[in-house]
């Protein structure tokens, strides 16, 4: 039997909850008096352990060996404006570098999320929303809260 842990993240066309993209599950939540997005999953292959990914590439050295799950990859974002865009900071692993960022719920249900350097904004992707379940061992089960169409 299945335990609902939390809706789909954009029922009321919000950020919160949980979404895939970038080969993640990001879980977005209020961070104090912003939201942030927090990494609870990395997908990888080869049967590597997602815990092991190191945040290797951040420009403080110091936190080079920390683990990539559970840090902010998206922060400081504050409440949605008159638009429903939400601003504030996405992290980039990758190069270890911060980037102004906006978000928003489009009507398919997906997030948009752009990265923005000085004042362009370019898409970077969209997010799909998940629903996460308990299964009868207490772990976490994540599907997409609106499945793709199979033909």
């Amino acid at each position: 039997m299945f335990a609902v842990q939390d809706t789909y993240a954009n029922k009321e066309k919000n950020p919160y909850g949980y979404w895939n993209g970038f080969g993640l599950i990001i879980n977005m939540k209020d961070c104090e008096e912003n939201i942030c997005g927090v990494i609870e999953h990395i997908f990888v292959s080869g049967g590597k352990d997602p815990i092991e990914i190191l945040d290797e590439n951040n420009q403080d050295k110091t936190l080079r060996s920390r683990t990539l799950i559970g840090s902010n990859i998206l922060y400081d974002f504050s409440k949605r404006d008159e638009k429903g865009v939400y601003t504030g900071r996405i992290y980039n692993p990758e190069d270890g570098k911060s980037y102004k960022s906006k978000i928003r719920v489009l009507d398919s249900g997906n997030l948009e999320v752009k990265g923005c350097i000085t004042l362009i904004c370019r898409k970077t992707g969209e997010w799909l929303p998940l629903r996460v379940e308990l299964n009868e061992d207490g772990k976490r089960v994540a599907s997409l809260a609106n499945p793709l169409a199979i033909f």
